[in-house]
C-alpha cells in the first residue's frame, strides 16, 4: 500500500529537483564546450571544431578574440584566434606530427556569444592523406584547458576503402588514438603488378643476354 507524501515532503522534493536543474545549468554556463571531429581520407586529414562558450566564460573568450576591444569581431581577429586554436592542437600519423592548415572559420555575433548560443566553427586540414595500410592517428586538444569540456570522434569515411577501427579516448576526451586501415585500390594493385612484370621481363632479358654472351665466348 502506497503512503501519501506530506505537503512538506513534496515541497522538499520539488526544491531538491529545482536545485539539481540549477546546478546542471550553472555547470553548463561556466564551460567552454569544444567538440572535435576528425575525417580521414586518402588525400587529406580534416579536423572540424565546434567551440561553444557558456555565458560565464563568453566574456573571456570574446576578450581573446576582440583584441582591440571595440565590441566587434573582425575577419582578421577571428582568423588570428583560429590560428591560436590550431597552435594548441596536435595531430600525428604513425608517430609523426603533421601540420594543420586553416581552411575555414565561422564566428557568430558577439551578442550571440554573450548569450551562450554562439558557436565558433573551425576547419583545418593536412596537405597529405593516408597511404594503403594500417595507420594510427593521435589527436590532442590543449586549448583553454582550465574551463573547457571536450568531445572527440572520428567521422565515418565517405571512401569505403577506409575503415575506422578502435578509438581510444582519455577520460576528458582531450586525447584520442584512432586506428585506420586503408585498403589498396585496384589501380594501385594493377600498377604494382605491372611494375613487377616489367621488372621480371627486364631481369629475363638480362639473363638471356648473359647466357648468349657466355655461350659466344666458350
Amino acid at each position: 500500500m502506497m503512503r501519501s507524501r506530506s505537503p512538506i515532503g513534496v515541497l522538499l522534493v520539488v526544491a531538491a529537483m529545482s536545485l539539481g536543474v540549477r546546478s546542471a545549468d550553472a555547470h553548463q554556463l561556466d564551460e567552454y564546450l569544444q567538440a572535435a571531429r576528425i575525417a580521414a581520407a586518402r588525400d587529406r586529414l580534416v579536423v572540424e571544431l565546434s567551440l561553444t562558450p557558456g555565458v560565464a566564460v563568453a566574456p573571456r573568450i570574446l576578450q581573446l578574440i576582440d583584441r582591440d576591444g571595440d565590441g566587434r569581431i573582425s575577419a582578421e581577429e577571428i582568423d588570428r584566434y583560429a590560428q591560436r586554436v590550431l597552435g594548441d592542437l596536435e595531430l600525428s600519423v604513425d608517430g609523426t606530427v603533421v601540420p594543420l592548415a586553416l581552411t575555414r572559420v565561422d564566428c557568430p555575433s558577439s551578442d550571440g556569444m554573450r548569450e551562450g548560443t554562439g558557436t565558433i566553427r573551425i576547419e583545418a586540414r593536412t596537405a597529405a592523406g593516408l597511404d594503403a595500410g594500417a595507420h594510427r592517428l593521435h589527436f590532442v586538444n590543449a586549448h583553454e584547458t582550465a574551463s573547457s569540456v571536450y568531445l572527440v570522434n572520428a567521422l565515418v569515411p565517405s571512401d569505403r576503402s577506409l575503415t575506422i577501427g578502435a578509438q581510444r579516448r582519455d577520460v576528458l576526451q582531450r586525447r584520442v588514438d584512432i586506428d585506420v586501415v586503408v585498403a589498396q585500390t585496384y589501380a594501385t594493385a594493377f600498377w604494382m603488378l605491372a611494375f613487377a612484370g616489367a621488372l621480371g621481363a627486364l631481369t629475363l632479358v638480362r639473363l638471356t643476354d648473359y647466357s648468349v654472351f657466355s655461350g659466344a665466348h666458350r
